[in-house]
Order: structure tokens, then sequence, then C-alpha cells
């Protein structure tokens, strides 16, 4: 079998939980001996490049500018194809994990090539449906594509609902498989009190700015914890997160660390009281299988897909929204090792049963499918 992945993100141009994802699948097929070929932009090239990975996989990796990318930031698949004539033909699947390469599944494709599409959000669902002609248009592409493919995979049940509460015409064509987790190799170390973490974007739905409320509960009962933000946003949202933070006279004690490698992401995990998920809405929040998968203990809110992937009976969970709660479940975690025990333990449990090589037989059934 011979699969054409195109992706926004992959490896180290990976900006969030999707190339994450997007990684660890193309990594789990070639594992089962599945042919591969990605075509990904790189922020930082200035000229495309041939590259070989793993056992099977050739990677093509195109220069994220004007050349090669237009209007609204899609592939301009003449370019590609007159450039790189190999891509054009041989493909028994083309996978498609973003919309910026519409064009170009469309053009190789050709009607006849069938493709999956694994869509990790509904943009009109996470951006609020908003009336910006362009994001309008997003959405538009997204929908269509929708209706083109020949199988949608979703990550979580909440999204299958989604999808049938606006598109139930294709819920035939669709399945529902959990993205899985690269088990790291670093470990829980008990016994940090006081540091808390948050990973993922700065996006205004995360619940970020709910959480340092919640740190300023804490600290106004005498309680002082502190807490680490790693990631990045616009810097309009990061400097309103900062001046908040000002605000609230917590500058010694939440602190700011951008983008980091994941290697020093999962460092942080491992030396935290516990990794905080507190967002509003979330498709799945594969933030937080990373951090089972390490044994950190987990405070979540029950968000959407994070109330299917982070169970009450391995993390300690909140409403979506609720401070008050958040505040309560800080203070919980941080005053009680037993329990920080406990959720390492049941954490990391959960995550295991979303190993890769567990979940790689329902992916190639998929593949088979597919391909029928």
């Amino acid at each position: 079998m011979k699969i054409l992945s195109l992706t926004n993100e992959f490896e180290d141009e990976s900006f969030g939980g999707a190339g994450t994802a997007v990684t660890g699948i193309v990594h789990m097929f070639d594992r089962m001996g599945v042919q591969q070929t990605v075509i990904v932009p790189r922020s930082d090239w200035n000229v495309p490049s041939w590259d070989l990975k793993g056992q099977r996989i050739k990677v093509l990796r195109i220069p994220r500018n004007s050349h090669y990318f237009g209007y609204l930031g899609m592939i301009k698949a003449d370019v590609v194809c007159q450039e790189f004539p190999e891509i054009l033909r041989g493909w028994d699947i083309i996978h498609s994990h973003a919309i910026n390469f519409t064009p170009l599944t469309y053009t190789l494709s050709q009607g006849v090539t069938p493709i999956l599409y694994s869509i990790y959000s509904f943009l009109r669902k996470e951006l609020g449906d908003r009336l910006e002609p362009e994001l309008q248009a997003q959405f538009k592409i997204q929908e269509e594509l929708l209706m083109r493919c020949q199988r949608i995979q979703l990550i979580s049940q909440s999204e299958r609902q989604y999808l049938a509460s606006r598109f139930p015409e294709y819920l035939n064509k669709t399945e529902v498989l959990p993205l899985g987790v690269t088990i790291p190799s670093q470990r829980w170390q008990e016994g940090v009190r006081n540091e808390f973490l948050y990973v993922g974007r700065l996006l205004d739905y995360k619940g970020i700015e709910d959480l340092i409320q919640a740190v300023s509960i804490r600290h106004k009962s005498g309680q002082r914890i502190h807490l680490n933000i790693v990631g990045k946003g616009t810097d309009s949202y990061e400097g309103f997160l900062k001046q908040l933070v000002r605000s609230l006279q917590l500058e010694n004690y939440v602190h700011f660390h951008g983008r980091i490698p994941s290697s020093e992401v999962w460092r942080r995990m491992a030396r935290s009281t516990a990794l905080v998920i507190p967002s509003r809405r979330e498709a799945y929040g594969l933030v937080a299988l990373e951090g089972m998968a390490i044994g950190t203990p987990i405070i979540s809110s029950n968000a959407d897909g994070l109330a299917e992937l982070v169970p009450n009976a391995c993390a300690l969970t909140f409403e979506a929204g609720n401070v008050r709660k958040l505040s309560q479940a800080l203070a919980s975690v941080q005053d009680n090792p037993s329990l920080q025990k406990s959720l390492s333990i049941k954490g990391r449990q959960n995550a295991l049963s979303f190993e890769w090589s567990r979940l790689a037989p329902r992916y190639l059934a998929l593949l088979e499918r597919v391909t029928e």
C-alpha cells in the first residue's frame, strides 16, 4: 500500500497536537510496512528538499512562502505538480491532514484515488463561526473536503456529535479513531509541592484566564503556588494574559516560557505537581494524554473530547469554565501526596491503552476500508 500524506505539520514543523498526531500516525504506518510520502511546509527553509525517514517514509519539505502557497495559505497545486511530477501518480490513498493542501488533494485524486480526511478540529466550531470573509472561505473549503473525501476520521465522539448536528449525511463514511501517544522515557517525580504546569497554544477558549484566576484565589487564601505556562499565542493575547498576571500581583508566581522543544516539555511535566488542562472546549486533548503517559497527575476540565480521554477515575476533573472548582482542584492536589500518587498510577494506566502500537490494528483496518 502506498499513501501520500498531506499535512501542515510533521516532526520539527509542529505547532501543537495536530503535528504530534500526524507524526505518530506516519511512524505507526511505517512500522506496519506501509510505504508513505509526506509533503509538509517548512517555515525555516528557502528551497525544497527530499528526505528519508524511518524505513519507508519519503518527506518532501516545501518552503512556506508565496512561491508555493497562495490565498488563505492554500498550496499552489500547479506549481508543486510541475516541479515535482513524481507525485502525480501511484497512490492507493491520499491522506489529507490539513485544508492547506485541498487544491493539491483534488488535483492528484482526479476523482479516482480515494481521499482519507483526518480532521483534528472543525474550524467553524473551533473559531466560533466568525464572519470574517477569509475565515468563512476556510470553513467552506473544509466542508467541501468533507463532502468530496471517501472517508472521514474523527478523533472523539464529541466531534462526531457535532458532525451529526451539522452534516448528518456524512455519518455513513465517518469513523471515530482516537489519537495515540508515544510513551516518553521521562517519569513523574514525586514530592514537587507547588509547581503546576500548563502546556498548549495560548488561545482564549483554552481556559488560561480561568487558570490564572484560580491561582489568584489560592493566593488570596494564603496558599502560594507557582504556575508555568508553556506555549505561544498572538502578541495581543499573550500581552492580555501577562497584564492579567500583573493586575493580580502574580508576577513572581506565574511564568511564561514560550514554545520549547518536546523533550523539555516532558521534563517539565515530570517535575510538576500536576498538569492542568483548563479548556472551555476541546476536540481531544493530546497534551493530557502525554502527561498521563509520563505519570504526571492531571487536573482537567470536562470539556468535549477531554471528558472521553480523561475520565474521573484517573484525573481530578472540574466543570469547564468553573474557576472556583478549578481552584479547589489545585488545592486538593497540592496538599495531598497520596492523591497525587493515585492519579499518577491511574493516569499512566489509561495512557498505555492509547499507545500507537495498540491502536495500529484499528488504523490498518481503516486503510483497508478506504481502498475497498
